[in-house]
C-alpha cells in the first residue's frame, strides 16, 4: 500500500452485458444502454469482455464499435481477450 494516498484520477467499469438466450438483440442493446449511462454518470472508461460458449457479447470490438456511435467522451475498450478462441490475424486487424 502506497505511503501517501493519491486521489483517484479515473474510474471506468467492466461489463459483460445482460443476455437472454431468447432474444439476444435485447442484450447488445442493453449493453449499450449501459455504456451510455456510465458516461452520463460521468465514467471515464467503459470495458467489455467475451463471453465464448455462454449467452454474451462473442466480439466485444463489434459492440464497442456500436457503442462509440453513442458516446463522446468516454474511453472503451477489451477487458479480457481469452486468445485461445480467437484467430490470431482477425484479431489484430480488429
Amino acid at each position: 500500500m502506497p505511503s501517501t494516498p493519491r486521489p483517484l484520477r479515473k474510474l471506468g467499469f467492466l461489463t459483460i452485458g445482460l443476455f437472454d438466450e431468447a432474444d439476444p438483440r435485447r442484450g447488445h442493446e442493453t449493453t449499450l444502454e449501459i455504456i451510455e449511462l456510465g458516461e452520463r454518470l460521468g465514467f471515464d472508461s467503459a470495458w467489455l469482455r467475451h463471453r465464448h460458449l455462454q449467452f454474451g457479447i462473442s466480439s466485444p470490438v463489434a459492440v464497442l464499435a456500436a457503442a462509440s456511435q453513442r458516446t463522446s467522451r468516454i474511453e472503451l475498450g477489451t477487458a479480457v481477450i481469452p486468445l485461445g478462441w480467437e484467430n490470431p490475424l482477425r484479431l489484430a486487424e480488429d
